[in-house]
């Protein structure tokens, strides 16, 4: 006696009757969120580069220029 793959793998029994208007509207609804998706990451992107950016200005500020030694002075 055979099983669904499916089935094995998620415990329920697929469902596949689907309208072709029913189709339509969740296309549209995928569409919608990967809109949101895009934008979310194009936001997430900009803010990490802000982050790196200002982490790279105060790291170069307190960056050490080395040792403050002129001609003259003890070693």
């Amino acid at each position: 006696m055979g099983t669904l793959l499916f089935k094995a793998n998620y415990g329920y029994k697929p469902i596949i009757l689907l309208i072709l208007r029913q189709v339509i509207k969740i296309s549209k609804i995928a569409e919608e969120r990967a809109e949101t998706l895009i934008n979310l990451h194009k936001n997430i992107y900009k803010t990490v580069k802000l982050v790196q950016e200002c982490i790279r200005k105060y790291y170069n500020l307190k960056k050490s220029k080395g040792l403050d030694l002129k001609e003259g002075n003890k070693v």
